[in-house]
């Protein structure tokens, strides 16, 4: 560009994001850009899919071309929200100017000036090390952090020791999904540091419409999934129950013909848990629970051997589904009963699942994902419950179970369940029934697209 030309857009990234990067921003991302140029600090909180990469990825290449000699920090909590997703939209901007693709190289990890590598940059760095922002200082530097709630304090606090120059600049954007910690304090006790900014998906026009309101159906419009992914607020102090009271159908429901039927096992880990065993008929009606106080795996295996002959009695032409959970215990009985229904010829296969595994969505049409596959199996139980697809037991303990299991937005957006231990610190018990429950209704399958297991 001329030099006249970066003397007017050295103040002006929104003329610089139209004229040089052919794009028009939202009115929101207008009024953050505009502070940014402004202002030494400015912090954003908002709702999924507003247009925050793109409000950064721009704001890099407005501060990269106008300044001499600039250094750009960049970080992330994930590599994934770092380079598949930020770095991946400063390299599509990149490609709607001429200018920019002949002056700049684009690497998987930096952005340079040709001839001025190290001089003339943006960096990438995943914020999961403590120097992540350290030992970089230049007359014109612009630190970005990305989904900043879940950056550790300690990436931050090289921060402000940076913003010494003139032409410095901090910008903040993020999920507010946690209420502590550095993000959380610039909205709150520090706020008067910054520029802040607070962007509601449901009032921005580049949010779907459809996507608000299945939030709303789905957790409601008072949940955290709705302050963190719509509204752009902060969760609340206490964190909400995963499935609520008014979710829970135990009224009991008919089956005229049994076309399947699937054995949830969960063993227990400790002495004062239980084994169970959920037995659930087409994935429509957990028709009961059977629970044993101890976790001797051969003992166990017998009890669930019992259970197949009986059901094998009654429903000769179904083969039985039993889902085992194989962390822990589990494997030894998952084992076990492997052996004793080829040796015995009973109709029934062996499941091996797995608490701990990976994450994502229930169905493609789902609005969230969660963290690990433990959120999976009870995001499928809780969108059965919550379109009357299923009845359970009026068992007091199991609906107890159910109800009384937390759940976080992790920073870059997936739901994560409360741990077991954390539930019994509470004075809640490990949640067997509740898992077994829901390793009745789970079916792995593998599909083209998706690497996690989904559900029928």
């Amino acid at each position: 560009m001329k030099s006249k030309a970066i003397a007017f857009y050295i103040d002006h990234p929104i003329e610089f994001a139209q004229d040089i990067l052919k794009v028009e921003p939202t009115k929101e991302q207008k009024v953050v850009m505009q502070d940014v140029a402004e202002s030494q600090m400015v912090s954003v909180k908002s709702g999924h899919g507003v247009g925050k990469s793109a409000l950064e990825s721009w704001i890099i290449w407005w501060y990269i071309s106008t300044r001499p000699y600039p250094k750009i920090l960049c970080t992330a909590p994930t590599k994934h929200q770092l380079h598949d997703i930020l770095w991946a939209e400063v390299s599509k901007w990149k490609r709607n100017n001429k200018s920019l693709d002949n002056d700049f190289e684009w690497t998987s990890e930096k952005i340079y000036l040709k001839g001025s590598q190290e001089e003339w940059f943006a960096i990438a760095r995943t914020s999961n090390k403590p120097d992540a922002l350290q030992g970089t200082h230049a007359e014109h530097l612009l630190i970005i952090i990305d989904e900043a709630s879940g950056v550790p304090d300690i990436v931050f606090e090289p921060v402000l020791g940076s913003m010494s120059t003139k032409d410095a600049k901090l910008l903040m954007c993020g999920n507010p999904t946690q209420i502590v910690g550095f993000f959380y304090e610039s909205h709150t006790s520090k706020r008067s540091l910054y520029k802040t900014h607070t962007i509601d998906g449901s009032k921005c026009e580049r949010v779907d419409k459809n996507y608000v309101q299945m939030i709303i159906d789905m957790f409601g419009i008072d949940s955290d999934v709705y302050r963190v992914r719509v509204a752009g607020e902060f969760p609340k102090a206490n964190p909400d129950s995963f499935i609520t009271l008014e979710m829970v159908n135990t009224e009991e429901k008919e089956i005229k013909e049994v076309y399947t039927i699937d054995l949830g096992v969960d063993v227990a880990r400790f002495g004062d848990d239980e084994s169970v065993v959920a037995i659930t008929l087409n994935k429509e009606k957990t028709d009961r629970l059977e629970t044993f106080k101890h976790n001797d795996t051969m003992r166990l295996t017998g009890q669930i051997v019992n259970i197949i002959k009986e059901l094998n009695n009654d429903y000769p032409d179904i083969t039985i589904k039993v889902k085992i959970d194989c962390d822990g215990l589990g494997v030894g009985v998952y084992d076990r009963l492997t052996e004793v229904i080829s040796e015995k010829g009973l109709n029934a296969q062996t499941v091996e699942c797995h608490f701990g595994g990976k994450g994502g969505k229930v169905s493609y049409d789902e609005p969230v994902e969660y963290y690990n596959s433990t959120g999976l199996m009870w995001g499928n139980l809780r969108t059965k419950l919550l379109n009357k697809e299923l009845s359970i037991p009026n068992d007091d303990e199991l609906i107890n179970q159910l109800t009384n299991r937390k759940y976080f937005i992790e920073s870059d957006g997936p739901i994560r369940l409360e741990k077991k231990e954390d539930m019994k610190k509470r004075g809640v018990h490990s949640p067997d029934r509740a898992d077994a429950l829901v390793l009745s209704l789970y079916e792995p399958r593998r599909t083209m697209t998706m690497e996690n297991d989904s559900f029928l």
